[in-house]
């Protein structure tokens, strides 16, 4: 959960510097205006319809570089809806236009993009290499364009985030970003890193008046940079206890990512709500926050499972056709040598052998990784529990909102039970369904033993568990 609400600002920034950032032929000069307009009202959607125009016309004017130009930009688009597949198979199309010298413009956006949707997938490690490759091309060029390169390592920064190196690298490349152009989006950035454990609110203070500054002087600015300063103010009014104000800006910033259909910062909008409100004690629409925020990382948690299981796949397939494609290509060499060149047979027997036997280490070397990752989930299932227990020992108010990001269906099945269940009544279902005794919620939430066993038997009466059904076990066959 750390850098949550800093990671999501990352991810659509690069779109349209990708599109715009240097000078490259353009389709249309008055389609590249009118696209630059769309992009900073946050119509994404008309972007996409009219790309996908322009790309027609460059196929009939047989405009490769116009037309791998047009596949980019789509891809972009596809990448900030969350259509992360439809995104890398444009970027193919594009990259075999590319592929060959000449091209070092394009190719700096298609790595770029691929980037996005590989830290949109949580495959970071690859993300990283895109940005490297794309950010060593940049710096090759002759004349490089300062301001892709500082939203180059934007993006990088945002790849860090999910590594062991998130906390140096992540704050290294956002200075780095800062340097070379300044630009309220990065500020706002920044100081949303400074306040990811109230770590320092002073430094995060310096960072949003500055974000805000330079949003008064742009006539310009896009919708989601003016929502991102927004959120960057209402979590820093939220870490500093102004509650109230921090709502406002809260839901001022959530109309703008509804509007712009920015549903990773809607989710997350929901969850911060949420957590506000119960900092009031206003349960009711804590509640009601938190159940939206559930429903829609469900519906995200759905697409980012389907989708990087096709990822995954489609890497492993392309790499066993490759390995198909090498063993042809051997097999048919063997049958030319032995028919011409008999005296070299056993030579090229030898090298394929080898060949096959590096295939195969290759395939158990991922068998191996995938089960290296298979125990740091478990590791990390491990952590997540221990954070829950902890949180219920202190009486902490984030205990219900952890507790169902770790267990998410124990919560929403209670709730199909009975809709009318209060964050109360869960989080007494959450702690008894941990295991623990009455005497141990009773130390917890600082009441009576007597009071906990009242709570309970007021709760199997909504519930409806009989009563000789013991509560924990009817909780555990959820």
């Amino acid at each position: 959960m750390q850098y949550k609400y800093l990671k999501v600002f990352f991810f659509f920034v690069i779109s349209s510097v990708l599109v715009f950032a240097q000078e490259q032929k353009p389709i249309d000069k008055l389609s590249k205006e009118y696209e630059f307009s769309l992009i900073r009202k946050g119509l994404f959607e008309e972007v996409l319809l009219l790309n996908m125009k322009l790309v027609e016309k460059a196929k009939k004017n047989n405009d490769e570089e116009a037309i791998a130009l047009g596949y980019i930009r789509i891809a972009s688009v596809l990448c900030n809806f969350g259509e992360n597949l439809e995104s890398l198979r444009y970027l193919d199309l594009a990259n075999n236009i590319v592929f060959d010298d000449g091209y070092d413009n394009l190719k700096i956006r298609v790595l770029a993009n691929y980037g996005r949707n590989y830290s949109a997938l949580k495959i970071n490690k690859k993300a990283v290499e895109c940005f490297d490759k794309s950010i060593e091309i940049c710096k090759k060029l002759k004349s490089y364009d300062q301001n892709l390169l500082s939203f180059l390592y934007i993006n990088k920064a945002d790849a860090f985030l999910d590594t062991q190196y998130e906390t140096d690298s992540t704050l290294v490349y956002l200075h780095k970003a800062i340097k070379i152009k300044e630009n309220p989006f990065k500020y706002a950035v920044v100081a949303n890193y400074y306040l990811k454990e109230n770590v320092n609110i002073d430094s995060a203070k310096v960072y949003l008046d500055k974000s805000k500054v330079l949003i008064l002087g742009d006539n310009n600015i896009t919708e989601y940079y003016k929502a991102t300063v927004i959120h960057a103010d209402a979590n820093f009014n939220k870490a500093i206890g102004n509650y109230k104000k921090a709502i406002v800006l809260y839901k001022e910033s959530l109309n703008i990512y509804k509007k712009i259909k920015k549903i990773e910062e809607v989710k997350l909008s929901h969850k911060l709500i949420s957590e506000t409100y119960s900092q009031l004690n206003d349960e009711d629409n804590s509640h009601k926050y938190l159940i939206s925020y559930t429903k829609i990382t469900d519906s995200i948690n759905a697409r980012y499972n389907q989708n990087i299981d096709v990822v995954i796949g489609n890497f492993l397939s392309d790499q066993e056709k490759e390995y198909q494609k090498k063993e042809k290509k051997y097999n048919s060499l063997i049958v030319v040598v032995i028919t011409f060149f008999l005296s070299v047979v056993l030579f090229i027997v030898y090298n394929y052998r080898k060949k096959r036997r590096k295939i195969i280490e290759e395939k158990e070397q991922i068998i191996t990784q995938k089960n290296i990752e298979s125990k740091k989930l478990k590791q990390k299932l491990n952590v997540a529990f221990d954070e829950v227990i902890l949180l219920a020992k202190k009486n902490d108010s984030s205990f219900l909102v952890r507790f169902q990001e770790v267990y998410p269906n124990v919560c929403e099945k209670l709730l199909e039970n009975n809709p009318k269940l209060v964050n109360t009544e869960l989080t007494l279902c959450a702690m008894v369904w941990l295991n623990f005794s009455s005497k141990d919620i009773a130390s917890y939430t600082n009441v009576q033993p007597k009071t906990v066993q009242t709570k309970k038997y007021r709760l199997r009466k909504k519930l409806n568990i009989p009563e000789n059904i013991n509560i924990y076990t009817w909780l555990k066959n959820l």
